[in-house]
């Protein structure tokens, strides 16, 4: 039974990919953002370029020059794609002698980025095919401006027609360090930090919320966004104190992605603390005794 189970996972495996192949995914994560015409140059090149293409808008609001958000993103909505998707990431500064464009394939998909953090944020350690994309230009040009126009619209064309790794460029030997910001323990108290903030004001933290449960150990908290105090992980938006007051409206609940996340019903944690809450801004929780009745973990109430 076992080995007809891995015969149709393997099975399954190929029909995915064959189907992409005949009609290639490439999606977009950008800090592009919506009032410039970028996206649809990149477009126009992928629907020219690749037959019966399927483009995906995953975002084209990441803060600009916010790797941190951009890991966030890339994280939980491109990775659960079929293979042999094309991942076009543009989230960066200028291109520099140390920061080259490259390609990284994993788990069967390829990503499009700068070796600028992102690909160690995103895969660490882990296995993976890298190359250094040299394979020139989409258009014949002396500057280099829109790399994802000029460089990554012909790599990912390559890839769509069924290229090697090896025909895009050369080996990558390793990744461009990164260090994020990590949730930390210290004297009693948890620091915590904003990683993303989405359209709707919520904020989500950089730690998810087994992590959170772990560290805590069924003791009371008090976890601290300015001069809030929030001292419940709730199920959903809807469980918010006193959805009247507007202080009372603000919650700790668990986002989609399974991280910590401080939102408010029906208004934004951004109107409410005035200029809004910021990347990066730390968050603090303070921890009390055991609670008895906890012996099985915390439910959400």
């Amino acid at each position: 039974m076992q080995i007809g189970s891995i015969a149709s996972t393997l099975l399954e495996n190929y029909h995915n990919l064959r189907i992409n192949m005949e009609s290639p995914i490439v999606t977009l994560t950008t800090d592009w953002g919506y009032h410039d015409f970028f996206a649809g140059m990149v477009k126009g090149v992928l629907y020219s370029s690749i037959p019966n293409v399927r483009v995906v808008d995953i975002t084209h609001g990441v803060e600009r020059f916010q790797l941190g958000s951009a890991v966030h993103v890339v994280r939980n909505a491109c990775m659960g794609f079929p293979a042999g998707t094309i991942h076009i990431i543009d989230v960066t500064a200028p291109k520099n002698d140390d920061n080259p464009y490259i390609v990284v394939k994993h788990d069967g998909q390829y990503y499009i980025c700068m070796d600028n953090g992102l690909p160690r944020a995103l895969f660490g350690d882990e296995a993976v095919e890298a190359v250094v994309i040299d394979v020139g230009d989409y258009r014949e040009t002396s500057f280099r401006t829109f790399a994802a126009y000029d460089i990554y619209c012909k790599a990912a064309v390559m890839l769509a027609q069924g290229a090697e790794m090896t025909d895009i460029g050369t080996p990558v030997e390793e990744f461009c360090p990164y260090t994020p910001s990590r949730p930390v323990v210290l004297d009693g108290k948890l620091k915590t930090y904003v990683s993303y903030i989405d359209d709707y004001g919520n904020a989500t933290l950089n730690i998810t919320y087994d992590e959170f449960e772990q560290i805590r150990a069924h003791r009371k908290f008090e976890l601290w966004v300015r001069e809030v105090k929030l001292t419940e992980v709730v199920r959903s938006y809807s469980h918010s104190r006193d959805a009247g007051n507007r202080k009372n409206a603000i919650l700790l609940t668990v986002s989609a992605s399974g991280y910590l996340q401080v939102a408010m019903r029906q208004y934004s944690t951004e109107q409410y603390f005035g200029a809004g809450l910021e990347l990066q801004e730390s968050v603090i929780v303070l921890f009390g005794e055991v609670v008895p009745e906890e012996a099985g973990g915390q439910p959400l109430t």
